[in-house]
């Protein structure tokens, strides 16, 4: 399987891996979510501005660790609330908080955002303790469409990174240990009719990062770093009865070995039959994983090494948000590539992949890619979400396909977008004049490759003008083969220039510079 915006018969199309136009941050993007046609955004930054500028942009426009999007123009809608922290003193460093100098530091980012089904309130959980000048303790909602922040309001003590909601009840998990002073490990819930805490008090004894509802709605499950849920193992995954958040049976968990060598799971999503986790590990696994949503067990794993902070589904492929390095443990996966290593942070690949052919997911054909941001992470992607038309991206990089994006970008399927961006660049051929022949000249060049075609068609073009040779071939970015024509039938003692052009399946145009001129024998 090669799937890509042009597979083969029966194959499933990614969208493309072009960048679209999008409004930018000047921080880190922890959080989207998609309602239709309208994506907000939640992280830890202070202002937006459009693509192609920079910070302090004239255009740019104040946005508070909060936003709003038009997800089919990328431009700003005008959703602005404030949310703010409290500051406070602390000798520890106080990681993914703003500082404020002389040990002062402010935690206020969001980091998780979810609509209730109906689409009339969106959750917010984060580090926060105001909105729009009002306290709201880590966790508050507004009403929508107006965007008007609602009266739902309760003191938790620590961060809130985890929310999934159901009609009836907002389900929430973080590394918090009281809500409204009443003790919950991390783990609560509240009534979406009138917004009061429950008695559901299930436990975990370390963070939870992910949750989400079972498809048939009777277990949430969790994921995170935590070695026990309600004094159950394993690491990292469980799941809770909805209705009394006593455990429920549960098999996958993901490594742990002491403290430095363990996985968390940072975000979790599903279709109709299973559930997806995706891990971040230190020397341990840090990949992806489908669970059957019943019992926990597993249906597959992708090992690929690069800690992946996101995912999400679209048409039956899982987007992934990594930075992926080695994804030799998959079909048709990347190997380590050294001394460069260079970081793959987005990747596609089947969420049921077919038994008769794979074990585990292979990697599809589908390749833009982020930097890592000027943070210690070295991450890059760590958030995503779509609508079944656009994918959108959020995290700490500043570039997008080595073109300069901060924080956001969104791609495209084919029903909105084209295909619109030609293969990488490529290098000037070389040209030799066989050992004993007479009118002839061999030209050879390297592949290049396409972030989301891997089949490209290559023409010889002989002194600027004439095609004189057509192939098709297949090329990935970290196997590049040399590929070879002979021009015969030459004029003894002529001199010629040769360039090689590559054209992907919707005729997007790359072509190298000229070779010197060559004489034939």
């Amino acid at each position: 399987m090669h799937a890509d915006t042009a597979p083969a018969p029966g194959e499933p199309a990614t969208i493309t891996a072009d960048e679209l136009p999008t409004w930018q941050t000047d921080g880190v993007v922890w959080a989207i979510t998609m309602i239709g046609d309208t994506v907000y955004v939640g992280g830890n930054f202070d202002h937006i501005r459009p693509p192609d500028t920079q910070p302090g942009d004239p255009q740019e426009q104040a946005r508070k660790n909060l936003a709003a999007f038009n997800a089919a123009t990328g431009q700003p809608l005008p959703w602005s609330p404030t949310v703010e922290g409290t500051p406070f003193t602390s000798t520890t460093h106080q990681w993914d908080c703003d500082d404020l100098g002389n040990n002062q530091w402010i935690c206020d980012a969001v980091w998780e955002l979810r609509p209730s089904p109906d689409a009339t309130k969106l959750y917010v959980g984060g580090d926060f303790t105001k909105i729009n000048g009002q306290r709201r303790g880590k966790i508050a909602a507004f009403d929508l469409p107006s965007g008007n922040l609602n009266t739902f309001s309760h003191e938790i003590n620590s961060r809130v990174q985890a929310l999934t909601v159901t009609a009836k009840t907002v389900y929430a998990g973080g590394f918090f240990t009281t809500v409204d002073g009443t003790n919950r490990q991390r783990l609560a819930a509240f009534a979406t009719a009138n917004g009061t805490l429950t008695s559901w008090a299930p436990t975990a004894d370390r963070g939870v990062h992910a949750m989400i509802t079972s498809p048939d709605g009777t277990r949430i499950v969790l994921g995170g770093d935590f070695n026990q849920i309600n004094g159950n193992p394993p690491h990292g995954l469980g799941a809770v009865y909805a209705d009394t958040g006593a455990s429920a049976p549960w098999a996958t968990g993901v490594d742990y070995v002491n403290p430095t060598r363990r996985s968390w799971v940072t975000d979790l999503v599903k279709d109709d039959e299973a559930i997806y986790a995706s891990a971040n590990g230190e020397n341990t696994f840090d990949g992806r994983l489908a669970l059957n949503p019943d019992d926990g067990t597993t249906r597959w794993i992708d090992n690929c090494l690069g800690a992946t902070q996101a995912i999400t589904i679209l048409d039956g492929l899982l987007y992934s948000g990594s930075h992926a390095h080695d994804c030799r443990s998959q079909p048709d996966g990347f190997p380590e590539i050294v001394p460069d290593q260079p970081y793959q942070r987005l990747l596609a690949e089947p969420t049921h992949p077919d038994p008769a052919r794979y074990d585990t997911p292979p990697i599809l054909h589908w390749f833009p890619s982020t930097n890592g941001g000027p943070t210690s992470y070295n991450q890059g992607p760590r958030a995503m979400d779509n609508n079944g038309k656009y994918l959108w991206v959020g995290g700490d990089f500043t570039t997008v396909n080595n073109q300069k994006q901060q924080g956001l970008t969104r791609f495209g399927s084919l029903a909105v977008t084209s295909d619109a961006n030609p293969a990488q660049p490529v290098i000037k051929p070389t040209v030799t004049k066989p050992d004993g022949t007479t009118g002839q000249l061999q030209v050879t060049w390297k592949q290049t490759w396409d972030r989301d075609n891997k089949k490209l068609t290559y023409e010889v073009i002989r002194d600027n003008t004439t095609v004189v040779h057509t192939l098709t071939s297949e090329s990935k970015f970290w196997d590049l083969q040399n590929l070879t024509f002979t021009d015969t039938g030459l004029t003894p003692g002529s001199s010629h220039t040769y360039a090689i052009r590559a054209i992907d399946p919707f005729n997007n145009r790359v072509r190298s510079p000229a070779s010197a001129p060559v004489q034939a024998g």
